[in-house]
């Protein structure tokens, strides 16, 4: 079964209604991805754009997933010509601007997926910023 069952088709569709946009927090995120691994990879990445549409700055604090044990924020750092990660408590974002999530750099660490992804599966992941707002955003998974 990949994913074609009635209930799973609705979920699929009612996920592609999920906003990547907050338009009253003035959040925004494109092009959010995840990269398809193979069955017993016990940490993966997730990348995107996160965008701050209003004149004050947004600080994300952290991310969560249904789909992993744990979602923390990294970003990749080169110490004596070996790369390694670091963990990041929150990531600010200056007023009208934006703030890339990518292979090299920063990046959400997924922990403990607790399934095996494929390109097309549906993966939500929630963003938690100061003030409250939680953004569910639907990532990609991609080969």
């Amino acid at each position: 079964m990949r994913w074609r069952h009635p209930v799973f088709v609705c979920l699929i569709s009612a996920l592609s209604l999920v906003p990547a946009a907050s338009e009253e927090a003035g959040v925004s995120v494109r092009d959010a991805w995840v990269r398809e691994t193979p069955p017993g990879v016990t940490m993966m990445a997730g990348y995107m754009e996160l965008r701050n549409n209003t004149s004050r700055s947004q600080v994300l604090l952290a991310a969560s997933s249904s789909g992993f044990d744990r979602v923390m924020i990294h970003r990749t750092v080169v110490k004596d010509g070996m790369a390694g990660m670091a963990h990041a408590s929150q990531i600010e974002l200056a007023p009208s601007a934006s703030f890339i999530f990518a292979p090299g750099g920063y990046h959400l660490m997924l922990m403990n997926p607790r399934r095996t992804l494929r390109a097309g599966d549906p993966l939500v992941i929630n963003l938690e910023f100061r003030g409250g707002l939680v953004l569910p955003v639907a990532f990609q998974v991609r080969k």
